[in-house]
């Protein structure tokens, strides 16, 4: 298990003194406070969550053992593309089409039973229904599957969740990003733009018809005079983010691959986007 970061909703971030590299510019992030922490344990005993501002890392949600069983579940489906050292997977070469397509594993997978028992961890749900104050909560049928690793490196370019999945009404619905093994930054982490839930109608206009924002990280926190802010996630833990937090992952330049899934929650079967009824393919353009 990991160590314990207590919430303080009167935290502030601290200066991180790495710079990072995104567009081939370099900037400066900041280390997101203890507010952006809780433990699992301590989410579960609140009726909901007041201090829940844009995103926030739930620890150890999942132990090492769950985690490392859907991870060499999903990856001993691959045939000489990956192999296993006794602690950990490694990308060892590129034979299967390109991730999402087809007939790659990533389609079957998220439809096979050991997938499903783990999305559908009763857990999961009841963070879910903290952190969206009510009673219950619904998991979006279309669960999201990525790899990435030095074969398949690209990062995720600035985005916000609301232009993927409408709904009418962004504050009932909810992501959870769950990292299915390592998620620093050599294996792609998330990144988040700092207060940028609260500044919905200016994004909204930088907003391109792809429904991006931008791969220049760097521009677009000069632009609105702001940080992006570099959360701690470890084994184990889930980032749950509102729709409208801006956020972005950067390359996989490691040799062991990153693995994760983006899960939708809502309170309610009303507020989900009838799009997302199905199951996931990576070519479905959603």
């Amino acid at each position: 298990m990991h160590t314990n970061i207590l919430k303080n909703c009167n935290g502030h971030d601290q200066e991180m003194l790495i710079n990072l590299t995104a567009s081939e510019k370099s900037f400066e992030v900041t280390v997101p406070s203890s507010q952006h922490y809780i433990e699992s344990t301590d989410l579960l005993n609140r009726h909901k969550d007041e201090c829940f501002e844009g995103f926030l890392v739930v620890k150890n949600v999942f132990s090492d053992e769950v985690i490392d069983s859907v991870r060499s579940q999903y990856f001993s489906m691959f045939d000489g593309d990956y192999t296993y050292d006794g602690k950990d997977w490694t990308h060892v070469k590129n034979l299967q089409s390109r991730h999402g397509v087809g007939l790659h594993p990533a389609n079957i997978f998220v439809k096979s039973k050991p997938f499903y028992d783990f999305i559908q961890s009763d857990i999961l749900k009841r963070l879910a229904a903290v952190l969206l104050n009510s009673e219950q909560s619904v998991l979006c049928p279309r669960v999201i599957l990525r790899s990435f690793s030095h074969f398949s490196s690209r990062c995720t370019l600035a985005h916000r969740d609301r232009e993927y999945f409408r709904v009418k009404d962004n504050t009932k619905a909810i992501t959870a990003w769950v990292p299915i093994g390592p998620a620093d930054l050599q294996h792609g982490q998330l990144v988040y733009l700092k207060n940028s839930h609260k500044n919905i109608e200016t994004i909204s206009a930088l907003v391109k018809k792809d429904r991006t924002i931008t791969s220049d990280l760097k521009n677009l926190a000069d632009q609105l005079e702001t940080t992006w802010q570099l959360p701690t996630i470890s084994k184990g833990d889930v980032v749950f983010h509102c729709l409208n937090a801006v956020h972005a992952s950067f390359n996989t330049n490691n040799m062991i691959p990153r693995l994760s899934c983006d899960l939708r929650f809502a309170s309610s079967n009303e507020h989900l986007d009838p799009k997302w009824s199905t199951y996931w393919r990576g070519d479905d353009g959603l």
